[in-house]
Order: structure tokens, then C-alpha cells, then sequence
């Protein structure tokens, strides 16, 4: 791969490019893949990526195109590939505006290397050892640990250096029957912690996996007219990111949000903060893709909209003294928890969607539900084969929380960490 020297002249002996930005992304990852208990595969993989996002003006507009370098490439090659990407960048014309400023470089690299094949080893044995009394198992398992460093430049003088370690489990919770063999699918990402913290979930998604065998038709099942239904983290990461993204600079330059600052967004006062960073959370960033070293932002302030957010481009059109930068992570806090009251109501928890959906224009959520528990005083009925269907806008005024708390995190989509559960009352099954 060409180095960032040689490379940054390229860039700057190209007179047509007006700006530029690198990133650089050095990924080390150890993988293993069983069936059942026996390791079929261990596989180590390394890359490195580099990209280029390479800007040019023509009068009052700028254009963008982004490169991709790979070790395949020579000066000559790249610099064909930098002139392609001019000639795109002019066809692709928007408002002008500038990169991001510097404010401070960041060298956030980890003082000690961690030993990737110990910790997907040991989050291996944490997911197996939730089979021990169960009479559920796992078919297939996929355990990841990685680790990326990356390295942000631009044209503008920033320069990021900084890393991030992850944990990825993927399995197949399954039950053998008489009448039948169901499975349910499991996955979780996170940052480096505890990987004991595996086994309570694996153990929760082989209980389920019975409980689908066991699960009933909505139609054989009656639902207490007080019931509550209870969605969980998933379906919760989904209203909270379309919240937080109803209060992006993008979409109030376009003009698609239903909320301005001041805005009552819930009757249900909640804070709504969103950060770069956050413990066990696996997408964090102490920097967005142009390079803004991010600053915790509360969107949502005891239920009313409190402050916009974006990236570099729309927070320049908005005319925003200070930018924010895009930001992986949103936060829930100081929310009103179920009473004690409410506890004592039947509740149907939606445990497992085919595919949750949310409409942002017209606020509908809902989805196929593959797994529901109806728990009412000590008995738990499972049901399975129906949907269920509300709108956000409405039903977030008169939702409540659990206690306990819950991170879903992901890479490449906004992380949630907040309640693990949010009840409602004006749901409709279908």
C-alpha cells in the first residue's frame, strides 16, 4: 500500500482538486465458526483501506467523489483514479461548502495491544457455557474480535489517529421437537468488555428459542383488555434514532422534520444525548468522518427538542456557529420508569421481529412478530404469527420504561444504549 506521504502528493499535484480528505483503516480480526461446539474454522485476517474523498470547485459549487486505493495501486494508477474522481466530482455539483476546521489533532492509540484470539476464545466460552441446562442449542456459532486503526487527514490540516476494538457474536438458537425443529437468530455487537456478559444473552435467546416451539396463534390466545405491550431494544434503537434524526441538519435543511427547537417531541419527559463515545459500544469514534472531534449534544431535553446535529456539509448551510459532527451513539436518560402500579398489569413482550420497520414520514413502527410472551402475574404464554402496528408520534406520549437498561450497538448505523424495554398502551395486533 502506498504510504501517506507519497500519497498526499499525488493529491496536491492535481490542480483541479480544491480540497481533500484520507482516511486510512488497518483491521486486524480473529475469526472463529463452529458447529455446534466443534471449531470448524479459525481464521485471522488483516487488510488496510484507504479512501479518498477528493472535492472540487467550479465557481460557487463544490462536487465530491470518494476513491478507494488499494495495494494494487502505483503512483500512476492513483493518479488516474484521482483525476477520474475530479471529473465526477464537477458532474455532481452542490452549494459550496468548506471542510471541516481544525481544532485539535487527536492521538487516541491504545497504549497495549490486546490478544485478539484470547478474547474471541473467551467469548466462545462465555456463549457456550449458557448451553449448560438448557435443552435448547446453538447450531452454528460465529465469534469476531477486532481491532481498527484509523488515520483521518486533510486538506484543512486535521489529523486523527486513533483505534477501536470490537466483539461480534452471531448464532442460531434452535430446539428440536417432536412436532417440529424451530431457530431463532441471534446477534450482538460490542465494545470490548467482559465477555461473561455473553452468557445471561445466550442464555435469554435459548429460553426463547423454547418458548417459540411452545408459542401459540394470537388467535388461540386472549389478550387481557388492560395489557401493556412491551417492544425491546431493537424496536427502541429505531424510535429513538428516527427522534434524534427528525433533529439533523439534513433533514431541516430539506425541510422533512416535524420538529423545531422548543418542539414538545413527548408528554413522556426523557433526555435524548447524543456522543462519540461510550463504554462497551463498539461503534464509538472520538471523531466523525470529516474529522470533528465530537462533543456530547442533548437533542432531546425532558421530552422538547433542545439542539440540531449533522455533519460538516448541512451544518455549514444552516449557518451553525458550531458544527457537531455526526454521531454514532444516542443515549437515553432521566426517563420516568413503569410504576408500581402498571407492574402488576399483563404485558405482552415483543421478544423477536421478523423486521421491525418505521415509517419517519407518517411515524408508523411495527412488524411481524416471530415471538411474543404474554406474562401475566406468574404465567408466561408464548405466541407467535401476528403484527403489531402504532405511530411513534402518538403512542411515544403515554410510553413508560423499565428499570434495567440495555445497549444495542452496531457498526455503520447509530448505536442505542437506554431502557431494555418501552411500554405501551395503544398498540393494535393484528
Amino acid at each position: 500500500m502506498i504510504g501517506i506521504v507519497e500519497l498526499k502528493k499525488l493529491i496536491e499535484n492535481n490542480s483541479d482538486i480544491s480540497a481533500w480528505e484520507i482516511r486510512n483503516t488497518v483491521s486486524e480480526s480473529c475469526q472463529l465458526f463452529y458447529v455446534s461446539e466443534a471449531l470448524e474454522t479459525n481464521r485471522y485476517v488483516n487488510t488496510e483501506e484507504m479512501s479518498i474523498a477528493v472535492y472540487a470547485d467550479v465557481n460557487d459549487q463544490r462536487g465530491s467523489s470518494t476513491v478507494i486505493i488499494t495495494s494494487a495501486d502505483d503512483a500512476e494508477s492513483i493518479a488516474a483514479k484521482l483525476q477520474a474522481a475530479v471529473i465526477k466530482a464537477k458532474q455532481a455539483l452542490n452549494p459550496y461548502y468548506p471542510l471541516a476546521e481544525k481544532t485539535e489533532n487527536l492521538n487516541l492509540l491504545s497504549d497495549e495491544k490486546k490478544d485478539l484470539a484470547l478474547l474471541a476464545k473467551e467469548t466462545a466460552d462465555a456463549v457456550f457455557a449458557a448451553e449448560k441446562d438448557s435443552d435448547s442449542q446453538l447450531n452454528a456459532t460465529e465469534v469476531f474480535a477486532d481491532h481498527d486503526v484509523i488515520r483521518f487527514l486533510s486538506s484543512n490540516g486535521v489529523d486523527h489517529s486513533y483505534d477501536a476494538y470490537s466483539l461480534f457474536c452471531e448464532a442460531i438458537p434452535s430446539f428440536d421437537g417432536e412436532k417440529e425443529d424451530v431457530e431463532l437468530y441471534y446477534s450482538r455487537y460490542a465494545g470490548i468488555k467482559d465477555p461473561g456478559e455473553y452468557t445471561g444473552d445466550v442464555k435469554t435467546a435459548l429460553s426463547n428459542v423454547r418458548y417459540r416451539y411452545d408459542a401459540l396463534p394470537l388467535s388461540e390466545v386472549q389478550i387481557p383488555e388492560n395489557c401493556l405491550i412491551a417492544v425491546s431494544p431493537d424496536m427502541i434503537r429505531n424510535i429513538m434514532v428516527n427522534f434524534a434524526q427528525e433533529l439533523s441538519y439534513s433533514r431541516q435543511y430539506y425541510k422533512m422534520s416535524h420538529y423545531q427547537i422548543g418542539d414538545q417531541i413527548s408528554a413522556v419527559p426523557f433526555d435524548l444525548v447524543l456522543k462519540g463515545q461510550e463504554a462497551g459500544i463498539c461503534s464509538s469514534s472520538p471523531a466523525d468522518g470529516n474529522g470533528i472531534v465530537l462533543k456530547q449534544t442533548k437533542v432531546i431535553d425532558q421530552g422538547r427538542a433542545s439542539a440540531f446535529w449533522g455533519d460538516q456539509r448541512f451544518g455549514y448551510y444552516l449557518k451553525e456557529k458550531n458544527i457537531t459532527g455526526s454521531y454514532p451513539i444516542a443515549v437515553m436518560e432521566n426517563y420516568p420508569v413503569i410504576s408500581e402500579e402498571d407492574r402488576k398489569r399483563p404485558v405482552l413482550y415483543l421478544m423477536n421481529f421478523s423486521a421491525p420497520q418505521l415509517d419517519s414520514s407518517s411515524g408508523y413502527f411495527g412488524g411481524e412478530v416471530r415471538l411474543g410472551l404474554l406474562v401475566n402475574g406468574d404465567q408466561v404464554t408464548p405466541v407467535t404469527g401476528f403484527s403489531v402496528s402504532g405511530n411513534i408520534y402518538e403512542a411515544v406520549n403515554t410510553a413508560r420504561f423499565s428499570e434495567e437498561t440495555e445497549a444495542v450497538s452496531s457498526k455503520g448505523r447509530m448505536s442505542f444504549r437506554g431502557p431494555k424495554y418501552m411500554y405501551f398502551d395503544t398498540l393494535k395486533l393484528h
